[in-house]
């Protein structure tokens, strides 16, 4: 499945979403890609340490290298295809290309995760229409879920449903807006609700996904909790035995297993 991790507004946490979305699927045993479809604007590469300069989508968009030369194995299991810091590299990409680029390689994946960049352009309707799902990813405020709603719309128009409503920092300020008012404006399910978590701010100065980081945290939970979402087989994590390294992730994979064979 080809999920687009899109938002409206930028600085909302998109790709810290796509970032541990990504992991969270892997962790889980679902052989998953994160790409970093912001091209212009590349920060994904960041999160997971990939700054040395090494072939990137950038490459792959210039024709330059074949796509799979430009894919990385985390250490977290996740793959990963980064975009370039550099400016040259951005400007030598097509993006006409990225089409071409995704179904190459979809088949070999469980899930394929792409960051998406923020509002909409013509960079933006590629990523909408290769996109099997969208999750839309807001914070609790009306500019964000204003632009939320532009980003919906335009997915309808490219005959791409959107899965489900990341609902991100939440708590952060007094009186913002609450899940059912969101739900009720964007019409639309919310499948995550990501906590304001100061591990997540840790964790980037680190060069690290959150989960890696700290795998007991809040926003880790949440976004294992979204994955859960994702494939189809939520469990109720708080009655699992709360213990969040490998061990934990073999323990909630077998959990999972068990619940679907009864």
């Amino acid at each position: 499945m080809i999920i687009t991790v899109a938002s409206g507004k930028g600085g909302v946490g998109k790709t810290t979403t796509s970032a541990n979305l990504a992991v969270a699927l892997s962790k889980l045993g679902k052989k998953t890609i994160v790409i970093d479809g912001d091209i212009s604007m590349a920060n994904l590469g960041l999160i997971f340490d990939f700054e040395k300069k090494r072939p990137s989508i950038h490459e792959v968009l210039a024709e330059e290298c074949s796509v799979r030369d430009a894919i990385y194995e985390h250490r977290t299991g996740t793959y990963v295809l980064p975009a370039s810091l550099s400016i040259a590299g951005y400007k030598k990409s097509d993006l006409d290309l990225f089409p071409d680029v995704i179904n190459e390689i979809a088949d070999e994946y469980d899930y394929v995760i792409i960051d998406a960049p923020a509002g909409l352009n013509k960079d933006m309707a590629i990523h909408l229409a290769i996109a099997d799902k969208i999750l839309l990813v807001v914070t609790p405020e009306l500019f964000s879920i204003a632009d939320a709603m532009k980003i919906k719309e335009s997915s309808e128009m490219a005959g791409t449903n959107v899965m489900g409503i990341v609902l991100n920092r939440t708590g952060k300020d007094f009186g913002e807006m609450g899940p059912d008012e969101i739900e009720m404006i964007l019409e639309e399910k919310i499948v995550g609700l990501i906590p304001e978590d100061e591990n997540i701010r840790n964790s980037t100065l680190k060069k690290m996904d959150v989960i890696e980081y700290n795998p007991r945290c809040p926003s880790s939970k949440a976004y294992t909790e979204l994955a859960l979402k994702v494939t189809g087989s939520y469990v109720d994590i708080g009655k699992i035995e709360e213990i969040y390294n490998e061990s934990f992730f073999e323990k909630l994979k077998r959990s999972i297993f068990s619940k679907f064979k009864k």
